[in-house]
Formats: C-alpha cells, sequence, structure tokens
C-alpha cells in the first residue's frame, strides 16, 4: 500500500502525441473529436492537456505496443484511453464523421470500450467510466 504523503507526483499532465503534420492533426481533432486547439494545445478541460509534436520519421508515430496481457496473444495496446459520458453517441457520431472505430464492447458486465485511429494511426480508446 502506498502513503500518499510520499507520492511525488499528482498526476499526469501533458500528453506529447506524435504527428506527422500538426497543421492537419489540428484540424483532424478540431473535426472528428470537436477538440479546441488554443494556439499550443488541446485543453480537455480535466486530465493532461495534449501538444501535437511532428515527428521526423513515420514510424515514429506509435503509440500502442503489443501484449499478451490484455484481449490475446499480439493484442495492441494503447497507451490513450478518453472517457466519454455516453460512449454509444460518441461512437455513433466518429463513424458518422468517417473516424476507423472498432465496435463498442462491453467488458465483465462493468464498462465499455472501443478504439479508434487517428489520421496519424495513432490508436485510442474510448471507455465509458465504470457501469
Amino acid at each position: 500500500m502506498s502513503d500518499i504523503n510520499n507520492q511525488l507526483v499528482e498526476f499526469i499532465d501533458t500528453i506529447y502525441l506524435p504527428v506527422l503534420d500538426r497543421q492537419e492533426s489540428i484540424q483532424w481533432f478540431q473535426e472528428k473529436l470537436g477538440l479546441t486547439w488554443n494556439g499550443y494545445c488541446f485543453n480537455l478541460g480535466s486530465g493532461p492537456v495534449i501538444f501535437l509534436v511532428p515527428v521526423k520519421n513515420k514510424e515514429d508515430v506509435k503509440l500502442s505496443y503489443l501484449t499478451d496481457e490484455w484481449e490475446g496473444t499480439d493484442y495492441e495496446m494503447q497507451l490513450v484511453t478518453f472517457r466519454s459520458k455516453n460512449i454509444e453517441e460518441t461512437h455513433r457520431k466518429l463513424q458518422e464523421r468517417g473516424v476507423n472505430v472498432s465496435e463498442v464492447k462491453v467488458y465483465d458486465g462493468n464498462r465499455k470500450n472501443f478504439r479508434f485511429y487517428d489520421l496519424n494511426g495513432n490508436r485510442f480508446d474510448v471507455w465509458s467510466g465504470w457501469l
């Protein structure tokens, strides 16, 4: 058990998202997710802010890795999960906006999730919070 008084950090403050083209990515996140760019980053109102960092090489755009510890062998695990108050509506709107999304699944009877990819190939997860 950890002692909160000995904890040296408070929360995750910033995500540096690798992208190929910052302007195209800003437009994509604004159009697809409805996020607002403040000139420096996307501030979602709670949780970390998201900075977009152009990479030199396409292979550096990667926010996922393979694991055998989640949903079977060689499962592609993402690093970033968004939360949605209405996951079905979020899923529907992303589909309508042309985003590649997986189906919404219920896990362990206590949460819903789906995955999507941005225009750079970054994989993200969306979850409902605990049901």
